[in-house]
């Protein structure tokens, strides 16, 4: 069991290339006393839109039913670059476990995004436990997130 980083649901979603990770980080996270919103989908065979998913993840951080959220498509990519459109949204692609360090003590990232034709199931349980054991740091860190929330200057 990890010290919980929040109270509220993680809402977790994956396109057709993700489900069976999504399905594994569901179980993990029930297990270490999370609750989960399941944002879909669950079918492995029928090819679905990543971005379509993304935006389901967003909607529930906007509507602050969730601090946090996961989201998993083939690499990756289509789930961090559509969330990261979003100003209070702080998508992060991880790889490793240690890269999870920095994006959420000096991003505050809201948002995990893995690669399921890239991260092997213990590699993506151990990238999720170490992205819910870290805590934001405050001081410029804090300062600088305040900052990202405001650019719009385009």
């Amino acid at each position: 069991m990890i010290q919980k980083l929040t109270d509220k649901p993680i809402s977790i979603a994956a396109d057709h290339r993700g489900v069976v990770l999504k399905g594994r980080l569901t179980g993990w996270l029930r297990a270490n006393g999370y609750s989960v919103k399941d944002c879909g989908t669950d079918n492995a065979t029928e090819r679905v839109d990543a971005m379509d998913y993304a935006l389901e993840l967003v909607a529930e951080i906007k509507a602050s039913r969730s601090d946090f959220a996961i989201g998993i498509c083939g690499s990756g990519q289509m789930m961090a670059i559509t969330a990261n459109r979003f100003p209070f949204m702080r998508a992060t692609l991880l790889h490793t476990a240690a890269e999870s360090v920095p994006a959420r003590e000096h991003g505050d990232a809201n948002m995990l995004v893995l690669g399921a034709d890239v991260t092997d199931d213990a590699t993506a349980e151990h990238i999720l436990k170490t992205f819910l054991n870290t805590p934001a740091l405050g001081d410029r860190y804090a300062a600088r997130r305040e900052r990202l929330a405001k650019l719009d200057i385009f």
